[in-house]
């Protein structure tokens, strides 16, 4: 069956291109903007994360504020500085991690595989 996968990012042309670089195999994507998720829960979401204080960001908190959503695995991309990102209250949660933009296919491919089996 299946892995359901949400990519998250307000730019069409960011969910497009990280779509791009899920293995073709074994995924059904569905792209989703901050204020638009998926009314049934997916098995892990790709959030595009621009800067700290977006709505990307309160996708995150919101995701993890949420029993139900709460152990959701969720990859952030982000250029953001790992120091800043390292900061925020949910980095040390093992069902997050994060790649660094721009984002290479086989790191995202051993970051899913690495949080959908854990």
């Amino acid at each position: 069956m299946p892995i359901s996968v949400c990519v998250v990012s307000r730019d069409a042309a960011t969910r497009d291109r990280l779509t791009a670089l899920v293995p073709d195999d074994g995924f059904v994507i569905e792209r989703c903007t901050p204020d638009a998720l998926p009314t049934s829960l997916p098995q892990l979401f790709i959030i595009a994360l621009s800067g700290l204080e977006t709505p990307e960001e309160q996708v995150i908190e919101q995701l993890r504020a949420d029993e139900a959503s709460a152990e959701v695995p969720i990859i952030i991309a982000s250029a953001l500085p790992m120091v800043h990102l390292q900061s925020v209250p949910y980095a040390s949660d093992w069902t997050i991690a994060i790649v660094e933009e721009p984002v290479d296919r086989a790191v995202l491919a051993d970051t899913l595989a690495f949080l959908l089996n854990p």
